[in-house]
């Protein structure tokens, strides 16, 4: 009932990220050039052909009608997409309101604490779990299809902070992605599935086979939601950061541990991802987008079964007024020729 639940809570954001965030008419568009680059262009002031600083040939029509350059096709950043990816976790908080507006049931902890010692043990947790995130472990006999799960986690990033390198908005974007995952997750697969399962199975077996279960049924969760590969590789990388963070928590009591953790993997991910993406070359984003992982299609069909998602920015200027743009210029050579006592070219 669970997984039928987030599943179709993310179907639901799915289709409001199809409506909304990716639309073509509202998505905002990459810097592009607002003039023609082809040899239509009309020649403006400082042209050596031109007297007064101003040409005066009639241009001929561009063959296409258009004279905006192509788009390069691919995802910019925007403050909406990001905004939609961090309601994705929310829909996990209805597990923890219901558990404490029904069963007054502690999310939080027996030893819930915000404090140094609280940082401490997040610190201490974090370490390995960094570290196994930042090691080229694809690189390792038997573990290539690890790459998949770098793939999955670059296609997100495309997405979440498109193409370009924006280290200012992307290091804020990332802290509201990162504070939204990890405050939602935690307290729906830490705080309220993991305590829950621990209470109820405690009533029939002692409390750390009782603990242990509950460690690793939710660990198997949080990985079945998180599958964005075709195969297995990213529900067992999720399933390990899951056991992870349900470790922390079984050993501290403090939500805050794993929240901590949650947050400074997140951070670090997206930071080294959205790096690496806007590093690479245009081919190599545009097979981020095209790529047939399951997160990749549910993307692309939330942008409207598109591979580039772009938006066309302003529309193509038509030839009528390329040729508009040379009368004008034509007028202006005569009446500055009549001022100064020239004729006309």
């Amino acid at each position: 009932a669970v997984v039928a639940l987030a599943d179709a809570a993310m179907a639901l954001l799915l289709f409001v990220i199809s409506a909304t965030a990716f639309a073509p008419s509202r998505a905002p568009s990459c810097p592009q050039p607002l003039l023609p680059t082809s040899s239509a262009t009309p020649r403006l002031l400082g042209h050596p052909e031109s007297k007064h600083g101003v040409s005066t040939e009639r241009l001929p029509p561009p063959s296409d009608g258009a004279v905006m350059p192509p788009q390069d096709g691919l995802p910019c950043f925007s403050w909406a997409t990001v905004a939609i990816f961090a309601l994705n976790p929310a829909a996990f908080l209805v597990l923890p309101l219901l558990a404490v507006t029904a069963f007054k049931f502690n999310v939080l902890g027996p030893q819930w604490a915000l404090n140094l010692p609280a940082l401490r043990q997040g610190a201490f947790f974090t370490a390995p779990v960094l570290a196994l995130t930042l090691m080229p472990l694809d690189r390792i006999p038997g573990l290539g299809s690890l790459t998949e799960v770098t793939r999955a986690s670059k296609t997100i990033c495309l997405y979440a902070f498109g193409s370009r390198l924006v280290p200012l908005r992307a290091s804020a974007a990332a802290v509201v992605l990162a504070t939204s995952a990890a405050l939602c997750e935690e307290l729906a697969f830490r705080g309220t599935m993991m305590g829950g399962v621990e209470a109820l199975v405690g009533r029939l077996l002692p409390a750390r086979p009782a603990a242990l279960l509950a460690l690793a049924v939710q660990a198997l969760i949080f990985g079945r939601l998180h599958s964005y590969t075709n195969s297995a590789a990213y529900f067992i990388a999720a399933t390990v950061a899951g056991a992870a963070f349900g470790g922390a928590y079984l050993c501290s009591r403090n939500l805050a541990v794993p929240i901590l953790m949650h947050f400074i993997v997140d951070m670090v991910s997206f930071g080294v991802c959205h790096v690496q993406v806007s590093r690479s070359r245009p081919e190599a984003k545009r097979a981020l987008v095209d790529d047939p992982s399951p997160i990749a299609t549910a993307l692309r069909r939330a942008a409207g079964g598109q591979s580039h998602v772009e938006s066309p920015g302003p529309p193509a200027a038509p030839a009528r007024f390329v040729n508009l743009l040379a009368e004008a210029e034509a007028m202006a050579a005569e009446a500055i020729a009549a001022e100064t006592g020239e004729g006309a070219p």
